[in-house]
């Protein structure tokens, strides 16, 4: 499944990704390309334990109106490894 991944970068920063669809699921790294790696061991971490069942991805376009998730990019992401 792919889930939306939020990315975004200040000056002077590290990549930050956070999952809407989970919410206080955030990711970091250095250089772009760790970053499909760091969100998957975030993820796998976030709901390690659980037993509850993992939400269904949602679209980008429905956070479009949300303000915590403008001025940066989408990225699809697959979590179906793991989930």
């Amino acid at each position: 499944m792919l889930y939306p991944l939020y990315v975004h970068k200040d000056a002077e920063s590290a990549y930050g990704a956070a999952f809407p669809d989970f919410p206080g699921c955030f990711a970091g790294a250095d250089k772009l390309q760790d970053l499909p790696a760091a969100a998957q061991e975030t993820v796998e971490a976030h709901f390690h334990g659980e037993t509850e069942p993992i939400p269904h991805p949602s679209v980008p376009e429905h956070w479009a109106g949300d303000k915590q998730f403008q001025g940066a990019y989408w990225w699809p992401s697959s979590m179906g490894k793991t989930m």
